[in-house]
């Protein structure tokens, strides 16, 4: 069995070879991408085996995905191809109107992964995970998916496996008030809490860094994640508090780089690295991120992030 499992959407990504409003655009490339699907490819990137429960349509766009899923060891026994309902997908805007931004264009209201439901849930794939990973992406997709997400977490919690929760609130999908009426209880289940001061000012009315991992670890967290952007990241246990800044690097396409960080991070408590080394790995996975195009083309290896710190460090590496 996987060693983290994860649910969710994955889609066609349509990102424009060119900057500027998306209306001016006649050319685009076509990626697969969602927050739960990048992360199960960063995992099993970083060496770890990951597992992804969703629905695909049974069309030639759910074909790619289950495709990219496969080729990157990404187990999908837990995938359900939908035969009523399409694969979602999404446009990127990037570079407007704010220079080095992207924003997202949804066309997923009645996809195949809104479909998900407390049925499309097995008990034992969770429970003979060590650690079980959502985001506050996947309720918000419909009545069902919140049911199924609250499903999995139950079991989760009732079998002493992980839970790790990413915020990752999107207001084009549902209000702030039913954000935090549906994330908060998801909060308090988990072991291992991502978020950021915006999505946290929505859910304990806290911007402040350290403030938002002490309000969150009383809540039962173990492990606060506060995400910081171009700043970096921070993060909090009972006994130790660790910042890092972000790396430095050409920015292409921000969309992606905090599932990556995600990735990482939790790669790196599974392998029981302490604090520190697992949020440099994070912070290493989310600056590649960025410099492409797509959320998983640049995502590493361990290898690859070790060869990026050895080059920040200004030693030799072998290129060739």
């Amino acid at each position: 069995m996987p060693d983290a499992v994860t649910m969710g959407e994955m889609m066609i990504q349509l990102n424009p070879v060119t900057t500027g409003p998306i209306r001016h655009v006649n050319y685009f490339e076509r990626h697969a991408a969602g927050a739960e699907g990048n992360f199960a490819i960063g995992l099993a990137r970083m060496g770890l085996t990951s597992g992804f429960i969703t629905r695909v349509g049974n069309d030639e766009f759910g074909k790619y995905i289950l495709r990219v899923l496969r080729s990157e060891g990404v187990d999908v026994s837990r995938v359900v191809i939908d035969r009523e309902a399409p694969t979602g997908l999404y446009f990127i805007q990037r570079g407007y109107p704010i220079p080095e931004k992207s924003s997202v264009i949804y066309y997923r209201k009645g996809s195949a992964a809104s479909r998900l439901g407390p049925d499309d849930i097995d008990p034992k794939y969770i429970t003979e995970a060590k650690l079980f990973h959502v985001t506050g992406i996947t309720p918000a997709l419909s009545e069902s998916c919140r049911e199924a997400t609250y499903k999995a977490l139950q079991i989760a919690e009732a079998n002493n496996v992980k839970i790790s929760v990413d915020t990752n609130i999107r207001l084009k999908l549902w209000s702030a008030d039913k954000a935090r009426e549906t994330l908060l209880p998801m909060i308090r289940k988990a072991d291992i809490i991502l978020t950021d001061p915006e999505d946290s000012e929505i859910l304990i009315e806290e911007r402040n860094p350290r403030k938002i991992a002490k309000n969150l670890l009383v809540m039962g967290a173990s492990i606060v994640v506060v995400k910081l952007g171009e700043e970096g990241a921070l993060v909090a246990t009972k006994d130790k508090v660790v910042k890092k800044s972000a790396f430095r690097v050409p920015v292409e396409d921000v969309i992606g780089a905090g599932d990556a960080f995600a990735a990482g991070f939790i790669a790196g408590i599974l392998k029981e690295e302490d604090i520190d080394k697992a949020l440099e790995t994070a912070n290493v996975a989310g600056a590649l991120v960025v410099m492409v195009r797509g959320d998983i083309e640049n995502m590493p290896s361990s290898d690859e992030v070790e060869r990026f710190l050895a080059a920040k460090r200004k030693e030799k590496v072998v290129y060739r």
